[in-house]
């Protein structure tokens, strides 16, 4: 009689399949800024407004930048006030604050976005302005 086994091996460096994802749709709340980090890599820092239900509370988020082509398309082409969607890695991190208390701060890194209406330009945002106050 001839036995068949099967042998299941495991590898100790297996990718790790767990992940926390989050999708936003919502609008660019503020400049971009750009920072250096102590390895000197560069990396963008915006935030992003979104407002589930129209009579209910605006939600802020902030989200981090690593991908270089997405930062160049994000200063170059993308505006305050713009609708975008945005696809980002999150993760919760513990920190304390100078009192001693404990906070809880979500770290979002930004993995896809895509550009679903521009904001105003600065131009007829500041004309408005003016006609507004005339």
């Amino acid at each position: 009689m001839f036995l068949r086994t099967q042998t299941r091996l495991f590898h100790a460096t297996a990718k790790k399949m767990d992940f926390s994802k989050m999708s936003i749709v919502g609008r660019i709340g503020s400049e971009f800024t750009e920072y250096t980090s102590a390895k000197d890599r560069k990396y963008l820092k915006y935030s992003i407004a979104s407002q589930p239900r129209r009579d209910g509370p605006t939600n802020w988020y902030n989200v981090t930048v690593f991908n270089e082509p997405q930062m160049n398309f994000l200063t170059q082409y993308v505006r305050k006030g713009a609708l975008v969607y945005v696809e980002a890695d999150a993760a919760n991190y513990i920190f304390e604050r100078e009192d001693g208390s404990k906070g809880t701060t979500l770290s979002l890194v930004q993995k896809d976005i895509n550009l679903l209406r521009n904001g105003k330009p600065e131009e007829s945002v500041a004309t408005e302005t003016e006609e507004g106050s005339a």
